[in-house]
Formats: structure tokens, C-alpha cells, sequence
């Protein structure tokens, strides 16, 4: 009887400290609701962002390259789409808007990338994904990995497209234009 109330009071210690250690362990974060964060603590900027078509934009822990930033009244669709619903054609005044896009993840964290962080202003109007013509769908990027994106828009044509982005993982609004669009000149 001595050995089993012994027994039962070593399990209850363990019990105890364990309990402790796990108390512990989650009170020690950053008092959020239970997300995790996918950004080093102080680490990274915030704040909004300008960046050129073509040119590498080191964004934290991520460097972000659209290649093209485009109208179109034929819009590429790209091989795995967010929607599988038949794609919508523009009206007459409406033109497409593509960007080809490439998201790179240098730091340890993954970082999430969806299309749906994405919006482009045309004109005067900040117009959102057609998502049958975007694609591929939300994914997470782990260190050294990167994901090319497709994502497109329908807005009013005979605009130069600005596309915004967003993302979870930054604090901030990212501005990419086309540099020919701030260098025209006139003669």
C-alpha cells in the first residue's frame, strides 16, 4: 500500500511539472490569439513599398520580382487556376490586366503567398483577382523555396496598371509599376 501511494504521488509530481513546463511555454509568446506568425520579431520593416517591373524588391525575409505588369484583351490562363468556373470575357470598355509574378522566401519562417493578397488600380478604382484567370491557388513557402504566380485583372481600359500587394506577412502595401509608366516623356 506504502509503494503505491508512493508510486501515485512520483506520477502526480510528474504530472504537475509538466503541466508547469506547458504553462510556462505558452505563456512566454506574444499574446495572440493563437496564430503563428511567419515574421521574426523585430526583424522585419513596415510600412508601404514602391518597386519597379523587373527589378528585385527585398521585402524582409522576401524578394518579390514581377516580370510583366500588362494589358491584355487575351489573358493567359495559367495551368492550375484558383477557379475551375468558365472565365469571364470584358465588356467593351473593360480590358485585362496580367502580371507575372515571383515570390522567393530567404528566411527561415515560411511565408504564406495568395493571389488573393493581390489587387490592381486602374485609373481611379483598386480592382480585385479574376480568379478563374489567376492562379495557382494560396501555398506556403518554406526557406529558399519560391512560387510563380499568374494573376490577373478586369478593370476599364487605356490605363497603366499599378498592382498592389498585401500580404499577411508584411506590414504594409506593396506599389509595383512599370518603369516606362514614371520615366514618358513627350517630345
Amino acid at each position: 500500500m506504502r509503494r503505491r501511494s508512493l508510486w501515485l504521488l512520483l506520477v502526480m509530481a510528474l504530472l504537475a511539472a509538466v503541466l508547469a513546463l506547458w504553462v510556462t511555454a505558452c505563456s512566454s509568446g506574444d499574446g495572440g490569439d493563437g496564430d503563428t506568425t511567419t515574421t521574426e520579431a523585430g526583424d522585419e520593416p513596415s510600412g508601404d513599398i514602391e518597386g519597379a517591373v523587373g527589378a528585385k524588391l527585398k521585402v524582409g525575409k522576401a524578394v518579390i520580382t514581377v516580370r510583366v505588369l500588362d494589358a491584355t484583351f487575351n489573358p493567359v490562363v495559367p495551368e492550375q487556376r484558383m477557379s475551375e468556373q468558365t472565365p469571364s470575357a470584358p465588356s467593351g470598355d473593360e480590358s485585362f490586366y496580367q502580371a507575372y509574378v515571383k515570390i522567393e522566401n530567404k528566411g527561415a519562417m515560411p511565408i504564406r503567398v495568395d493571389p488573393e493578397d493581390f489587387a490592381c488600380a486602374v485609373g481611379s478604382s483598386v480592382v480585385g483577382i479574376e480568379a478563374t484567370w489567376s492562379g495557382p491557388i494560396a501555398r506556403s513557402l518554406l526557406k529558399n523555396s519560391s512560387l510563380d504566380l499568374l494573376v490577373t485583372f478586369k478593370g476599364k481600359a487605356g490605363y497603366e496598371p499599378v498592382l498592389l500587394y498585401s500580404p499577411s506577412w508584411y506590414d504594409g502595401t506593396i506599389r509595383i509599376k512599370n518603369a516606362s509608366a514614371s520615366t514618358t516623356t513627350t517630345k
